[in-house]
């Protein structure tokens, strides 16, 4: 290679290091990063504690709250980092805590008409009255969302990994006490609600209480009206898609318990959950750096906007490589080694997961960029229809009666799925690039 070749590589690579978009992104990596580290660092241990008859009960359950959760706040808490004007963000905060507080009651009612219905679902027929926990979860859930998203307009991206570290520090040694103490499914299910909280009040104590993170300023009902009006997009279609959504992936783990066992929904559970890490690791993390970004670069440079994506995509997609390529070629024999024997089902599932969740991180700048392009309406029909195509694939090969092929069909539906997302985002935004260079 040239001297000037090798210059020029050296200044990239300073400009790349000393980026905002980098370091933001390598502070929340890190944080998750941490938290996933010590996730996993337990995993092992609570493993060979609690059993897939444990992880399957606490699977189902989160698959309801999470089906449930988009409702918490109409989807308009993504909305806050939307607002030119910090009025204007804080207008958004009260709205997404007034609908909480509007539909915690109306969920109320139904965990009280529908209870041994949910209870069967969840695993939780010896305890049903953990369900009344849902609306408490849901309220937990608007207030950690506010805050989490005003940590990312102010860009306290630091504070924000610090409270989601130490949460999950806390939480993952409640798990072990509680493996030793009583292993069961009610013990993980408790614990998943106190980590929302312990989350939400350390991230309040890491940042300056004043400006948007006044808490005062979140409550009352002053410009949620207009704040409704002009986010009304994210509760049209962000709120829909993120409830059809959850409901496309928490669907295998109730249909899994359901037509098999709850130690086969245990076994998906453990195998996503592990295989989920990197996601969390960067993917959400470029997820929440890349919006605000891509935000602003519509709004002032809109034709490099397809640069930042296909910049962004690539990164993530040679990230991906490496970790879900091991995976894909011996996940059955590394993973039983490492959980113990008892989740040699999980290994298995693992390589053909690992090629979805190869997908799922490649597509976040994608799905960022999205409300910034003005996609939301696309993206809810995308759901609609993925969510049919997953359910519709996972019945007919459960129907075959083999837990593995319904898993694997599954895996691949989602990674040809997230392509043809990723096609549709690449298509706006050229045609954008189009538009500007002609006008």
């Amino acid at each position: 290679m040239s001297s000037a070749a090798l210059h020029r590589l050296r200044d990239r690579t300073r400009a790349f290091g000393g980026s905002h978009f980098v370091r933001n992104v390598a502070t929340l990596a890190t944080g998750v990063a941490s938290a996933q580290a010590i996730s996993l660092a337990f995993a092992p241990f609570l493993t060979r504690l609690y059993g897939p008859e444990a992880f399957g009960a606490l699977a189902a359950f989160t698959a309801v709250v999470n089906i449930i959760t988009p409702l918490a706040t109409l989807g308009y808490a993504n909305a806050i980092v939307m607002p030119a004007t910090e009025e204007g963000a804080t207008a958004v905060a009260r709205l997404s805590l007034v609908c909480a507080a509007v539909v915690a009651p109306v969920v109320l009612i139904a965990v009280t008409l529908f209870q041994v219905r949910l209870a069967t679902w969840t695993g939780l027929e010896s305890a049903p009255g953990l369900l009344y926990l849902i609306p408490i979860y849901l309220v937990v859930v608007a207030l950690l969302s506010v805050a989490d998203q005003m940590a990312i307009r102010e860009g306290l991206f630091k504070a924000k990994a610090l409270a989601y570290v130490s949460s999950t520090l806390l939480v993952n040694i409640g798990k072990l006490a509680g493996g030793f103490l009583a292993p069961s499914g009610l013990v993980l299910i408790l614990l998943l609600m106190v980590s929302k909280m312990l989350n939400y009040l350390m991230l309040l104590a890491r940042v300056p209480r004043q400006g948007a993170f006044e808490v005062r300023r979140w409550l009352g009902t002053d410009g949620i009206r207009h704040a409704a009006f002009e986010q009304r997009d994210f509760m049209r279609y962000r709120m829909p898609q993120g409830i059809i959504n959850a409901l496309s992936f928490g669907f295998p783990v109730l249909a899994l318990s359901a037509l098999f066992s709850t130690s086969v929904a245990g076994q998906y559970s453990i195998a996503t959950l592990v295989l989920g890490a990197p996601i969390m690791l960067l993917g959400q993390s470029v997820l929440e750096v890349f919006f605000p970004r891509i935000t602003e670069v519509v709004r002032t440079s809109p034709t490099s906007a397809v640069t930042h994506i296909q910049r962004a995509t690539l990164g993530m997609l040679l990230i991906g490589a490496v970790p879900f390529g091991i995976i894909a070629l011996w996940g059955d024999v590394i993973f039983p080694l490492v959980f113990g024997e008892e989740w040699l089902r999980a290994g298995e599932y693992t390589r053909w997961i690992a090629l979805w969740m190869a997908s799922v991180l490649a597509t976040r700048p994608a799905v960022a960029a999205m409300p910034a392009l003005r996609l939301q309406r696309e993206l809810l029909v995308y759901e609609v229809v993925i969510t049919f195509v997953r359910i519709a694939s996972l019945l007919v090969a459960a129907s075959l009666g083999s837990d593995l092929t319904a898993v694997a069909v599954f895996a691949l539906v989602n990674a040809v799925g997230y392509g043809v997302l990723l096609l549709v985002v690449f298509r706006r935004a050229l045609g954008i690039k189009r538009e500007q260079e002609y006008a």
